[in-house]
Order: C-alpha cells, then structure tokens, then sequence
C-alpha cells in the first residue's frame, strides 16, 4: 500500500488523472487544503457555525469560528454534543450535491459522473473523559446515526456494513486534527481476510499491524479506498476533532452486504427531469436487488438471519509450569505482542526487556495481543491507545490501567509471574491476575 502526501504547488497544478482508480486499488492520498484550493472551506465551515448557533447558541458559534472547532468543548456541555451534532447534519446534507460536484470536478477531472451517499456525516469527537459522563446519551445517538459520528469507531471496512466495495471515501478535517483524536488506517491489512461481527465491527482475535495515524489541518482530506481496515482513535487528546466525510462509488456500485443509505447518480441529480429519480440507478443494481430481498426475509423470518461468525480462541504461546508461565524467546520478535496466556499478553520491547500486562483493553475488551509496540507503549489495535508499559495507565484518566505483572528473560525464554503484580499504586504486591479478576469483555463502542 503506497501513501501519498499532495498538494498544490505554486504555478503548478496536480497531475489528477486516473487518481481515482488508484484510491480504489488501495493507495491513499492526503490533499493538502484541497477545501481552500476548490473554495469550498467556507462551505461547510458556514453550514457548521449556523447548527452551532441553532443548538447551542451563537456565542459557541463565535468561539469556535474566533478560536476553532477543536475547542468546542470548552464552551459546549458534552451533553449538548448530540443535538449540536444533529443540528449540523441538518445544514450540511443539503449541500452535499453542490459541494461534490465542485469538489470531484476538481479533484478528479477525467470522472464524468458517480454515486454518492445522499447524506454525509458529520464527526464530532471531544475527549473522550468528558464524554463518559454522558456514555448513555452518546449510544443512542449511534443506535440511529451508526458508529463513528460521536464517539470511537472500532477497526472495520465500509463494505462489512451497508457500503460499496469499490468506494472512496474522502475524510474532510474541518477543524484541526491531530495523532491521537483522528482516524487510523491499517495499511498492511488491506488486502487480509477478516471475521466481522454482524454490526460491522471486526470481530474478536483477529490480529492487527500497526496503524497510519494523520496530522491533519482544516481543509485537508484523506482519499482512501472503502475498503481499507480503518477506524477511530479513541479521543486521548485535550482537543475535539471535527470531520465530515462523504462515501462514493466512480463505478456502479456494488453493494455486499445489507444495504440502507440512499446513493444518488450525481448525472440524474443535476437533471431538472430526473434529479428527484437520482436514487433509482443504485436502486437498480443486481446487488442492491438481492441485499433489499434478503433485508425483507431476515426481518420476517428471523432465523433465517446469519449469526456472529465463530470466534477464534485467543491465541496463547505460553506453558504454565508451576507458579510461572514460559513463553519462548524466539516466539516473540522485538516490537512484538503476544498471548502468554487467557488473561495475560507478553509483549517485547527491546532485546533485552519485556514486560507481561493483562491482555484485554478497559475501554472496550480489544484484545491487546493483537496490538503492537510503539516505544515504550504497548497499543490496543481497536482504537490506537497506547499503554504505558510500566505503569498499565493510558492517556485516558476515566479508564483503569492495565495490571503488569513480573516479566524477565532467562536464557531463550521469557519467564512469567502472574502472582506478582509489580505496577500497583502503593508498589508491588501479590496478586493472581486470573479471567474473574480482569472483567468482562464489552462490546465495543
């Protein structure tokens, strides 16, 4: 997978043609103020303030125009993100058509027409402490909206949910976004096969390479195929981010599993004739047909309705002998995370050390033997949160940390104490870290 980093040179233009083919053949793109370049930043910065303003009052829509979205919440009560949500997608989705042409007429010039979902969607996300106090409220609003708009959307692909396969999707930073409150990509997984949950999430033991994060600045946009395995970072940032992004099809689109959003022929719709008809093309495609029959059985004959794929057991490399576990030195590569066993990951973070932590993340139940080292962090692979490895603490004060218990090599293997628990509040101390004591797995949010 090739990354690419794009902007406008002065007195240059970028060469477009064929970009499109290349996002949907898996590279992704990042086009500098590409919102500025088309004149299209005060488009949906206008259409924000003025939801800003009808939910929440014109004084948070002065703030955050004088002083940026990113500081939204300093001003709005995390109660009030929701409604101020809902009031924004008011005012963006009637612009979505005149923004897109102006948009893909510019950004990709050799495309004559294409299929968009009718309705964009907008990205609030303030840190995520904050949000906790409000965890009940946040979950109804994705029950009617989806994952993703206002809080952290798990590792997934468009198309394991109700999109195209052979989309785009382009992310539109519309306030400032940086590592640690965007969104990830997992370039090495792009052509993996994965198991998913029915809600489109990935499911349970699946393991995960290291993520592309983005430093993103208003007006840039991330053009990527649909689908990539990509998702949130949990908000561990002092900032919110706010994105809108819009998912399209250059092709008739193919739709592979249950499909809801409307997708509009953007041909038809500039048509005074057949503009309100835009949504037949899409309506009319072989895989629409069959995804509406089997949307009508699954809600009439509920049996019939496919179950959660079979989860694979997590993966352990650890023997328990005695009062230790072993793992083989061998079996666990420098930057490596591993199952030692049902409640504990090892993970190496030199030559020389490592460290034993317990293995499901309190924010969500990711299993963190299918993360990743970075530093001296070990990183959930769901949402990109770091641990500190000697602590077991996150960026995030409102979860608990982690348990580490004692580790060290000796000779080829790694030698494993789960009775002592090396990383407590008032130093070490005994402790048996056992499935009973690390707390259910919860769905994901």
């Amino acid at each position: 997978m090739t990354y690419h980093d794009l902007r406008f040179d002065e007195g240059e233009g970028l060469n477009r043609q064929g970009l499109s083919k290349r996002v949907v053949e898996g590279e992704v793109f990042v086009f500098r103020e590409a919102l500025q370049h088309f004149d299209l930043i005060d488009m949906w910065t206008n259409a924000a303030l003025r939801g800003i303003t009808k939910s929440v009052g014109k004084d948070a829509a002065d703030r955050a125009e004088a002083e940026g979205f990113n500081h939204i919440h300093e001003w709005v009560d995390p109660g009030d993100v929701p409604a101020m949500t809902d009031a924004v997608y008011d005012e963006i989705a009637p612009l979505a058509a005149q923004f897109l042409d102006t948009f893909m007429g510019g950004a990709f010039p050799d495309i004559n027409g294409y299929y968009y979902e009718e309705t964009p969607n907008v990205r609030f996300h303030i840190p995520y402490d904050l949000a906790q106090a409000h965890k009940a409220k946040f979950n109804e609003f994705a029950k009617d909206h989806g994952q993703g708009k206002i809080a952290a959307h798990g590792p997934h692909r468009d198309s394991w949910l109700d999109c195209p396969s052979n989309g785009l999707n382009l992310w539109f930073a519309i306030g400032r976004i940086k590592p640690g409150n965007g969104m990830t990509i997992y370039p090495e997984n792009y052509e993996g096969e994965f198991k998913f949950q029915r809600s489109g999430d990935i499911a349970d033991g699946q393991k995960l390479n290291k993520t592309m994060t983005f430093d993103l600045h208003p007006g840039d946009v991330i053009m990527f195929h649909t689908d990539h395995v990509h998702g949130s970072e949990l908000n561990r940032t002092n900032e919110t981010r706010f994105a809108i992004s819009c998912r399209l099809s250059v092709e008739k689109p193919i739709f592979p599993q249950m499909h809801i959003a409307p997708y509009l022929n953007s041909n038809w719709k500039r048509s005074s004739a057949l503009g309100p008809l835009a949504k037949l093309p899409a309506m009319m495609q072989p895989s629409y047909v069959t995804s509406l029959a089997l949307r009508a059985r699954n809600k009439l004959i509920p049996s019939m309705a496919p179950g959660e794929p079979e989860i694979d057991p997590p993966e352990t490399i650890g023997t328990k002998t005695g009062d230790v576990i072993e793992v083989a030195l061998a079996d666990l590569p420098v930057g490596s995370v591993r199952g030692a066993s049902a409640a504990l990951c090892v993970a190496r973070l030199s030559e020389t050390d490592v460290v034993a932590l317990t293995r499901r993340c309190p924010h969500a139940g990711g299993d963190l033997a299918n993360g990743w080292v970075d530093g001296d962090n070990v990183v959930c692979p769901w949402h990109n949160l770091p641990f500190d490895s000697a602590t077991g603490r996150s960026d995030c004060a409102s979860l608990s940390k982690l348990k580490r218990v004692e580790a060290r090599i000796e000779g080829d293997k790694v030698i494993i104490t789960p009775k002592t628990v090396i990383n407590t509040d008032d130093g070490p101390a005994a402790g048996f870290v056992t499935e009973a004591n690390l707390g259910a797995h919860t769905a994901a949010e």
